[in-house]
């Protein structure tokens, strides 16, 4: 185990850990699958969003339709609650601690946003995937953290002379490159070499990925991430995997199979492969392996002060420590739930308050299409002696003759038409789920005639208050989950970056070493919800009146005004862009800031008054091409 040094006589044991961690573990699963508050509805409404309705079974011979009114519903507030953060160039904003700092802030905005989150993570799935598990699941929560990968090439050399040889050797030295064969012709004159370098690539990287609320664990009492004892994302990985991350063989041994009966989201859909993990592998490295990787705070080295500590454990009921550090960012946890619930963790979410009406509306659907088969298709009152063939009467054929030996052998049984009725509910109940997910079909775009016979400033307010409810939800995942998220990567980067990175942002090549930031690493975050929550044409008439008024300004005050400069301009300018839908508004509008001379790599600002830092050495030309170039094998670090 990797711990922190503690006094013996004052500080926790390892038992005495594992036993924490343990019982922290076992009470908030207890706490989240026995209540009927969490786990149950958890799974009740991802059953409802696939039309999986269980608990309303359809008696034989009758309809078995289910209502999608979860489904409609989520699928109609993800578009709108996506666009408000995708719709811009900028997720999130980085602020300054200083006036000098701005230039900084700003281009640490810009490698965040669009390299680390949308180039080196999928971020617009991980935003969808987020916001799907809040709104189906009550809770959806993202973890971040450094993944250290390098990758190796292999690249040979072949009739090298004494200096080029003695250059290239030394190059890889300066790199920590590894020279793994080397051989001298002596019968060339001069002597010439051959050999091989193996390059190490560091492709290291923030990584971002989305936790299944089935694998999320925080204990019972917590009301918010940050007072919680213990946080952790629970998941089950082979035992080649954990060998692979550089845990000890021996310890690995020590952990149990896990043999628990799970069912996981893609088994749901295949009743078939519910059931044991079938945890006996012949290879033992494909045992799997119930692992927590989190954090939890307690007085670890007994100076009476509960500090955060990065933990990963194995097993189930007894834990094993794998790995114990003080808490360094080593993840990071960001939480959103839509409907948040005064002191306590678990809120809600729409699927909640429509779970009901989906089922509501399953019954009356399927008695008004049962009413409706059997007015179209009515049963049959017969006289059987009367029939001369019965056989006719099981095998009809439209227009189809019935021989009978009087009139009135048959008789349709009337069924009274109430599917009309049941029609009324049914509109009824999708009214009382718009005001309760506070979305509506006009909101959507979804009915061309909910505005009819409407006077433009009713058909605005109506707008208006279907996309409140959207609003909301946006500013609470901004100022919770998404804030939490973009610090973390922030530190993550400043403190396990430890290389300078050629990246391209803005169509440039751009050089990024985030040990330059490490004084600014608590920089506020500012998310942007201001765009995007209304309709394009709204958010773009806004913008033509903002540049008219900053070119009114400029014809009045002139271009050295305090007011409105070049950067403003370009900011409203790039903004328009964004609110018209195009990703990339630097095509058309350069940063004024951001200029330099053709030829030039320019650096991301430094703290230090912007001054350039000293440039890592550059790798030497190689002399001689390669001879051959064999793909390496790919190494990962962890």
């Amino acid at each position: 185990m990797t711990s922190s040094t503690t006094d013996p006589e004052k500080g926790m044991t390892e038992e005495q850990l594992e036993r924490l961690l343990a019982t922290e573990i076992e009470n908030a699963l207890t706490f989240i699958h026995s209540s009927d508050l969490i786990a149950a509805q958890r799974d009740r409404n991802y059953d409802y969003y696939r039309g999986v309705m269980d608990d309303v079974p359809a008696a034989r011979g009758r309809s078995r339709v289910t209502d999608r009114t979860v489904a409609t519903f989520v699928n109609m507030m993800l578009p709108g609650l996506l666009r408000v953060f995708t719709a811009g160039r900028d997720i999130a904003e980085y602020e300054p601690t200083g006036a000098e700092d701005e230039d900084l802030a700003r281009f640490v905005t810009r490698y965040v946003n669009d390299v680390v989150f949308r180039k080196d993570n999928r971020g617009e799935l991980i935003l969808y995937q987020w916001a799907f598990d809040a709104l189906v699941q009550k809770v959806g929560v993202v973890k971040a953290w450094w993944q250290e990968q390098h990758d190796f090439k292999d690249e040979t050399f072949a009739d090298l002379t004494e200096p080029e040889y003695l250059l290239l050797v030394h190059d890889a030295e300066l790199r920590g490159d590894e020279v793994t064969a080397h051989s001298t012709n002596t019968k060339a004159s001069p002597p010439t070499h051959s050999l091989t370098i193996r390059r190490t690539i560091n492709r290291s990287r923030v990584r971002v990925e989305n936790v299944p609320p089935e694998e999320f664990v925080i204990d019972r009492d917590a009301r918010t991430l940050e007072d919680a004892i213990l946080v952790s994302h629970r998941t089950y990985r082979r035992a080649g995997d954990l060998l692979a991350e550089g845990y000890a063989q021996s310890v690995i041994d020590e952990l149990p199979s896990y043999t628990e009966h799970r069912a996981t989201r893609v088994t749901d859909y295949d009743e078939r492969w519910r059931g044991p993990t079938g945890n006996d592998p012949v290879d033992p490295m494909l045992r799997e392996i119930a692992v927590h990787e989190g954090i939890v705070r307690c007085d670890y080295d007994g100076e009476g002060v509960r500090e955060w500590y990065f933990v990963a454990g194995g097993g189930d009921g007894k834990v094993k420590v794998l790995k114990m550090e003080p808490y360094d960012h080593q993840i990071v946890f960001a939480e959103f739930c839509p409907n948040p619930l005064p002191h306590i963790f678990w809120g809600r979410c729409p699927a909640d308050d429509l779970a009901e009406i989906q089922k509501v509306n399953t019954v009356l659907i399927r008695q008004m299409l049962d009413n409706l088969y059997l007015s179209n298709t009515p049963q049959r009152e017969v006289v059987q002696d009367w029939i001369i063939k019965p056989d006719q009467l099981l095998n009809l054929a439209p227009g189809a003759p019935v021989l009978v030996k009087q009139p009135g052998a048959i008789r349709e049984i009337n069924i009274p038409f109430t599917a009309a009725s049941a029609l009324q509910a049914v509109q009824y109940f999708e009214s009382v789920a718009e005001n309760r997910s506070g979305v509506s079909r006009q909101a959507a775009g979804l009915d061309p005639d909910a505005l009819q016979n409407q006077s433009a400033t009713a058909a605005s307010l109506a707008y208006s208050a279907s996309v409140g409810k959207l609003e909301m939800v946006a500013r609470i995942w901004a100022h919770g989950g998404m804030r939490k998220l973009f610090r973390g990567i922030l530190n993550i980067l400043v403190r396990y970056q430890d290389f300078e990175r050629v990246v391209r942002m803005d169509g440039r090549a751009r050089a990024v070493d985030p040990r330059d930031w490490a004084a600014f690493s608590d920089m506020d975050v500012t998310v942007n919800t201001g765009l995007g929550t209304g309709a394009r044409e709204r958010d773009m008439a806004f913008l033509a009146m903002v540049l008219q008024q900053q070119k009114e300004i400029v014809e009045v005050l002139g271009l050295d005004n305090p007011i409105v400069g070049p950067r403003q301009f370009v900011n409203t300018l790039h903004k328009a862009a964004e609110a018209a839908g195009i990703t990339n508004p630097q095509a058309f509008f350069r940063d004024p800031g951001d200029w330099v001379p053709q030829g030039q790599i320019p650096r991301g600002p430094t703290p230090a008054g912007n001054q350039p830092q000293p440039q890592m050495p550059a790798r030497p030309v190689p002399i001689r091409t390669p001879m051959a170039t064999p793909a390496g094998p790919l190494g990962q670090q962890g």
